[in-house]
């Protein structure tokens, strides 16, 4: 794995197009593992990079969901561990929007998430949105403090990407929980 991550950076641009697209079916590797040294590389580009990550992903993410629905019909579980599916399966039972924005804040892998919204069959436009702004959450605050420091960043990165992408998710949590105190509201 050190071989194909040393090989993705090298290909700088090119390497984030690969990885991004195939961390979200197939690829269990944190993308920051290949983002980051190359955001560094240049940091005027940063921003860029992010936004190139972040389209590829959802390109990625949209050819995994459809993919394992498709596969999903016969093999449902034969791609993934069926207590990390069952994990995932309680929380989209709960909320799939929130689910999937959790992807940018856990330690189980994206695809995970991804595949098992294509098996659950989770509405495709939840999904779409959901993975945009989980992506933007993970990847986008990394980007900025990289374009903004530079390397002296780098040791505080994981603590601030995290606060970060927290106060973000509760801002979102936030206006979802208003938005249905109103719409629930106005129905009265």
């Amino acid at each position: 794995m050190d071989y194909l991550t040393s090989i993705l950076i090298e290909y700088g641009l090119v390497g984030i197009i690969i990885a991004a697209f195939s961390e979200a079916v197939f690829l269990p590797m944190p993308m920051e593992v290949i983002a980051i040294p190359v955001y560094l590389a240049s940091p005027d580009k940063a921003i860029f990079y992010v936004a190139v990550l972040i389209i590829v992903s959802l390109i990625g993410s949209v050819t995994g969901y459809h993919l394992i629905q498709f596969l999903s019909k016969s093999f449902k579980h034969k791609f993934m561990e069926k207590e990390k599916v069952q994990k995932v399966k309680d929380l989209y039972d709960k909320n799939a929007f929130l689910t999937l924005i959790t992807s940018a804040f856990t330690p189980v892998p994206y695809e995970v998430y991804v595949l098992s919204a294509g098996i659950f069959e989770i509405n495709f436009k939840t999904f779409l949105f959901a993975t945009v702004v989980s992506r933007i959450l993970r990847h986008l605050p990394q980007a900025i403090l990289i374009r903004l420091y530079g390397d002296a960043i780098l040791s505080n990165l994981k603590t601030y990407t995290f606060v970060a992408a927290l106060i973000v998710f509760i801002v979102l949590v936030s206006f979802k929980y208003l938005q249905n105190k109103i719409f629930n509201y106005s129905n009265r």
